[in-house]
């Protein structure tokens, strides 16, 4: 067995050389920020209870217990729900663990929060999902495809999320929202809207936490905000239609169809005691999509300017910000022509 120190928590794991699907027991230490960004969300939340619906090792039912929580950790494999056993013992943590396919359980009972941490997409769990909330209950989702999510695999986006996409400079952030819009279009079937608390994009995976409301009118307000996207490989994009690009006049790509409301919320971040990317979203505006100055620079054969210089100067007379989802990526309100404008003027 292998022996790993998390936060406040230590468990125990059988020997791994490499992290699969089939390993006799799933933990993937690399995950570490995700679960401890996830617990801060949970305490700044004020529930009590959270169901851990894909526990593995048990490490991050662990951290909510270690926490206070009431904590039912679930997991299919018999291997792992004697280890999650033995992990909370050695932590002293009281945990009703239970060994059930996550889909039957979603559909046996309502909770508070909903952590669902599955090993690649999470889209056949969706539906089940929405079985297990109440109103105001917390969703937590983590997805790893990240190639179908992000517009790499087009098919794989098409048959998992319902949703033609493709590769764009803007990447990164398209895959969050496509998979925020699946969530809400499987809400809005049982009555549920969403709220977005805060989502991010990290190494090999997109993590978004959700609060659910039960309202017709919050379902359709949810999709209202699903539209299609235009957009063109020299950086242009838009939420309104076009059939021509009208930077460099050629023919537009499209998007059909994807959340282009909020990801973040921040007055619930000013709650969340987690200072990385939590203190980084505060000060990002919160509109679709991102220009990756970079991109810019390579299609439109000019020297790339310093981000940060180029937020300063945007911000002179237009809204400007960082993004986490790109380190060379600049979010405003300016047209892309006007951004060019500057870039070349740098």
């Amino acid at each position: 067995m292998m022996e790993f120190k998390e936060g406040k928590a230590v468990i125990k794991v059988p020997e791994f050389e490499k992290i699969t699907s089939k390993s006799e027991v799933f933990y993937n230490p690399e995950m570490a920020y995700d679960r401890g960004l996830s617990v801060a969300v949970f305490k700044a939340s004020g529930k009590k209870e959270v169901c851990d619906a894909f526990s593995g090792s048990g490490i991050r039912a662990i951290l909510y217990a270690l926490e206070g929580a009431e904590v039912i950790a679930n997991d299919v494999n018999p291997n792992a729900v004697e280890l999650i056993k033995e992990n909370a013992q050695m932590n002293q943590v009281s945990i009703k663990v239970l060994n059930e396919d996550a889909n039957i359980l979603l559909r046996k009972k309502k909770f508070e929060v909903i952590d669902l941490d599955p090993f690649g997409s999470p889209s056949r769990y969706l539906d089940s999902t929405m079985n297990g909330l109440k109103n105001d209950s917390l969703l937590f989702v983590t997805a790893t495809d990240t190639e179908a999510l992000c517009g790499y695999a087009k098919k794989a986006a098409l048959r998992k999320y319902g949703i033609k996409t493709a590769k764009t400079p803007f990447s990164k952030e398209l895959g969050v929202r496509v998979l925020l819009t699946a969530i809400m279009r499987e809400g809005a079937k049982y009555g549920f809207g969403f709220s977005v608390l805060l989502s991010y994009w990290r190494r090999h995976y997109i993590r978004v936490f959700l609060r659910a409301r039960w309202s017709k009118k919050a379902a359709l307000e949810c999709m209202n905000m699903v539209n299609p996207v235009s957009f063109c490989r020299c950086g242009f994009f838009s939420t309104e239609v076009t059939e021509k690009c009208p930077v460099c006049g050629e023919n537009a790509g499209y998007i059909s169809s994807v959340y282009l409301g909020r990801i973040k919320d921040n007055e619930f971040l000013e709650k969340v005691r987690f200072c990385d990317v939590t203190e980084k979203l505060k000060h990002e505006l919160d509109v679709p999509f991102y220009y990756d100055t970079h991109h810019l620079a390579k299609f439109h054969g000019v020297q790339p300017p310093k981000i940060g210089v180029l937020v300063d100067r945007l911000n002179e007379n237009f809204l400007a910000s960082r993004t986490i989802f790109c380190p060379t990526g600049v979010k405003t309100d300016m047209s892309l022509v006007n951004l060019l404008e500057i870039v070349f003027s740098m």
